[in-house]
């Protein structure tokens, strides 16, 4: 057995526990949703595999049509805020100056809090009696809290979006400022050096540095975003609201000969999130070779 061998093998065995875990934790449940969504459901005394009723149902349910409207609307907008606000300040801040420890130190804490801290932080600072409405009655500048603008628990979601930038403008700026810090960091002086103007340099070397950085932070928020259900659930409107929302809304129904259908709308989400994601990537791919760098 050669070396290579060898250490293909040792690669493997190193990886086989976690392939495992994820394997048993992952694929397995979705394995029995999509199980179960088909009509193999005995614990609810459902035996019609296979059958299609459940997605017919859905598909057919202008109540689901809204609420993918509003999953896309809800993912979407945040993971371009994010990308953009992420990026811009990681790039701002690829240099040493006064302060910009601090900053930097501040901008990546709360990739460490939980999404229900953020989640409480909007409560508290964004509600009608919350400290922001407050404020604003203190100095007058409203006549009463019940005044201050509903943002939260609306259709327009921005209690929702609040939650998601809390932690993943941060995020966005922890995967391109360790881009921008990587072996090519001094690739913008040797551009400099050769002439090259600031806005040159930025567009033309370190721009382009970032891009797989970019692409893979904004991929990771727009999944999380698409198929979590608990800051619609707490911050949304009652409806329409996401399609995880309603699923576990199904789920929870008296009627447990419903589960299957809400397996149905889990089996959708995965399926419709993997086709985006497939295609903006393919997107990508695209677009780096028609700039030859695939």
């Amino acid at each position: 057995m050669t070396g290579r061998a060898r250490r293909r093998i040792a690669i493997c065995a190193g990886l086989a526990p976690a392939v495992l875990v994820l394997t048993a934790l992952f694929v397995g449940p979705l394995l029995i949703a999509l199980a179960q969504s088909l009509g193999h459901a005995p614990i609810y005394r459902i035996t019609e595999f296979p059958s299609f009723r459940y997605y017919a149902r859905i598909l057919a349910s202008s109540r689901f049509r809204v609420s993918l409207a509003y999953t896309f609307y809800y993912a979407t907008v945040p993971t371009v805020v994010s990308t953009i606000v992420g990026a811009s300040l990681a790039l701002a801040l690829r240099r040493p100056m006064k302060g910009s420890r601090l900053l930097s130190f501040f901008f990546r804490l709360p990739v460490v809090v939980p999404y229900l801290v953020g989640a409480g932080l909007v409560v508290t600072l964004f509600a009608n009696g919350g400290l922001i409405a407050r404020a604003l009655y203190a100095v007058d500048a409203i006549d009463s809290t019940g005044d201050f603008p509903r943002i939260l628990f609306s259709s327009g979601g921005w209690g929702i979006m609040l939650a998601y930038l809390f932690k993943q403008v941060p995020f966005t700026f922890v995967i391109v400022s360790s881009a921008l810090a990587g072996e090519d960091a001094g690739l913008e002086q040797v551009a400099r050096t050769l002439g090259a103007s600031p806005l040159r340099a930025l567009r033309h070397v370190v721009i382009p540095r970032t891009i797989p950085a970019i692409i893979s932070s904004s991929l990771l928020v727009f999944a999380f975003n698409f198929q979590t259900y608990e800051i619609p659930y707490l911050l949304g409107a009652t409806f329409p609201n996401t399609v995880p929302v309603e699923a576990l809304r199904i789920f929870n129904l008296v009627d447990v000969r419903r589960r299957p259908e809400a397996m149905a709308y889990l089996i959708v989400i995965t399926l419709v999130s993997g086709i985006v994601m497939y295609l903006y990537l393919r997107t990508y791919r695209m677009w780096e070779r028609s700039k030859g760098r695939v």
